[in-house]
């Protein structure tokens, strides 16, 4: 096998796998502002699953296959916007990371990020709208994958229904909820599937039939 399809296809499982161990590794400091081994290991393993997720939103834009026109357009679009909430994301676990060895306790953890977050667009861009777009992204391109036949409406179903409930169990109850645990296996079943394809058999990525536009 090609080692980049190899990958393609480790992406759709390693990165919200990756999610999930990050949200475990946080458990231990209850998903506090303590600088240490399990705020350093959690989000490292986050950065590395949005490294996958990046790779994945690549995998992603191959599986929509030769469409033209405002298909392509979208396929495209949607492609760079996801990618783009990757870098945010990413921009933010490593100015954690930071944080983490620079700060010798919580309150110093929680004044650097103050004082990161005062420089302009980085809190709306790095930490906000521009970091969360992501998700939207993905769950755009999964029904547009539906919707050109190229991945199924239960991988795009289920793939929408697991960012819903992880957006809406963190705006409730927090990101140390266990709904949001739960919105993130949802998440990582949904994005399995799409890698599956459109026959759910596992050969999407490999899969050459052109769609119309």
């Amino acid at each position: 096998m090609n080692p980049a399809n190899r990958l393609a296809q480790i992406s759709f499982t390693a990165g919200p796998a990756a999610l999930l161990a990050g949200w475990v590794l946080m458990r231990p400091i209850e998903g506090s502002l303590v600088p240490g081994p399990w705020w350093t290991a959690a989000h490292l393993v986050w950065l590395a699953g949005f490294l996958m997720f990046a790779v994945m939103t690549l995998a992603l834009r191959g599986l929509a296959g030769p469409v033209t026109g405002g298909r392509r357009v979208a396929v495209e679009v949607l492609t760079v916007v996801a990618l783009s909430g990757v870098a945010a994301n990413a921009a933010q676990l490593v100015i954690d990371l930071y944080a983490g060895f620079a700060a010798l306790d919580g309150e110093a953890m929680r004044a650097l990020f103050e004082q990161v977050k005062s420089y302009p667009g980085v809190e709306p861009v790095v930490y906000g709208a521009g970091a969360q777009i992501f998700y939207a992204a993905l769950v755009a391109l999964a029904v547009l994958l539906a919707a050109l036949r190229r991945a199924t409406p239960v991988s795009a179903a289920v793939t929408a229904s697991g960012v819903v409930l992880l957006g809406v169990a963190t705006f409730q109850d927090g990101r140390g909820s266990a709904l949001v645990a739960v919105g993130m296996a949802v998440l990582w079943l949904g994005t399995l599937l799409l890698g599956r394809g459109p026959s759910g058999g596992g050969s999407g990525l490999g899969a050459t039939t052109p769609s119309r536009a």
